[in-house]
């Protein structure tokens, strides 16, 4: 009996032109996508903080600000460039849709972070000066009201919250605290104080609670909320191209470096990430991983994060040790132990709450 051989069918070769080309064409081609990757940690003992009217001190250390690096949605993102982040790990890519709003929502998200970068510096100070004993008064004003609020046209920006729900409030987390377990269309009466005619007045509004657009879940205002303060000293952050809030634990702990003669960092590089309010309370952010390997990739060999996060945090680079806290206090009080120190680790915690 005679073998039979499989057939093997050979394209032509225009055939083969045409699909060469077409491969190129199509890794070349723009796609709907975007990507995150670490982005470089800023020093924030360096220049990118300066104080005036206060007496200061030279940090013995690195402090690294860490960020994620995405495209923007006007951004053109190619087949190849795609694959070649899905290849390397620290590099994610996601749907341009599942990251971005609407295309109409643009500019609105961009100028949302910018705001919740100012608040934060305003914030990350309120806390590091209450930490080291300053005296400060605050205020919590409404700094914009969003597009797709029932609160539109019945809040104003400037608008100082004096109380929400029946609740006076005396810190910044009050505020969404003193609506939780409520639902979406409740309505809800908040108290201001406002300038109207050239006076100060107190006036009571009732905001009718609208879907949280941004968490995709819970009722909200739909307000951010800034904090005003009058310092003793002047506190100027030199940076530029970073938004959002994830700053702020980060800014506080240089200013108290900077402002306190206690030598925290004693010679080593740290870095960290979380949002901070002016008591002091430090909250989760996104992106931890990838701010992670920005750090390790930097050289530090402590990195502080929110608590909060800890059910986020899956892969630690070698060499990086992973503190988490909840409070400025905390994260102080961290830095202070000795080099040999068993810090409680997110496994740890897990252990103790399950």
């Amino acid at each position: 009996m005679q073998d039979i051989s499989p057939l093997r069918y050979r394209w032509p070769l225009s055939a083969r032109i045409f699909f060469f080309f077409l491969t190129i064409v199509t890794l070349a081609a723009p796609i709907p996508y975007v990507y995150f990757k670490p982005g470089v940690p800023n020093d924030v003992t360096g220049k990118l903080i300066t104080i005036e009217r206060a007496q200061t001190y030279k940090p013995n250390g690195k402090l690294y600000l860490t960020s994620i690096l995405v495209t923007n949605p006007q951004s053109s993102v190619f087949g190849a460039e795609t694959l070649y982040n899905w290849a390397i790990g620290p590099h994610a890519v996601l749907p341009r849709e599942s990251v971005y709003p609407p295309a109409s929502r643009d500019v609105e998200r961009q100028r949302d972070s910018r705001v919740e970068m100012a608040v934060s510096r305003t914030a990350a100070t309120a806390a590091a000066l209450n930490y080291l004993g300053y005296e400060i008064t605050e205020d919590y004003v409404v700094s914009k009201v969003r597009d797709y609020s029932n609160a539109v046209g019945i809040l104003k920006e400037g608008d100082r919250i004096r109380a929400v729900d029946g609740k006076v409030i005396k810190e910044i987390e009050e505020i969404r605290d003193a609506y939780k377990g409520r639902e979406v269309g409740d309505v809800i009466r908040i108290e201001v104080e406002r300038v109207i005619d050239g006076q100060l007045k107190r006036i009571s509004v009732d905001v009718e609670l609208t879907k949280n657009i941004d968490s995709g879940n819970g009722p909200a205002i739909g307000i951010l909320v800034g904090t005003s303060a009058e310092f003793p000293i002047d506190v100027t952050f030199n940076l530029r191209g970073v938004g959002g809030p994830s700053g702020g634990l980060i800014f506080a702990l240089g200013l108290v470096e900077k402002l306190g003669a206690e030598d925290l960092l004693r010679g080593r590089s740290v870095a960290g990430t979380g949002t901070i309010t002016p008591s002091g309370r430090v909250g989760a952010i996104s992106g931890i991983e990838g701010k992670m390997i920005g750090a390790s990739r930097k050289g530090a060999t402590i990195f502080l994060a929110p608590r909060e996060n800890c059910g986020d945090i899956r892969h630690i680079p070698n060499g990086l040790q992973v503190i988490p806290v909840t409070t400025l206090a905390e994260a102080i009080t961290s830095l202070r132990a000795p080099d040999n120190y068993k810090f409680l680790t997110c496994e740890s915690l897990d252990s103790l709450t399950s």
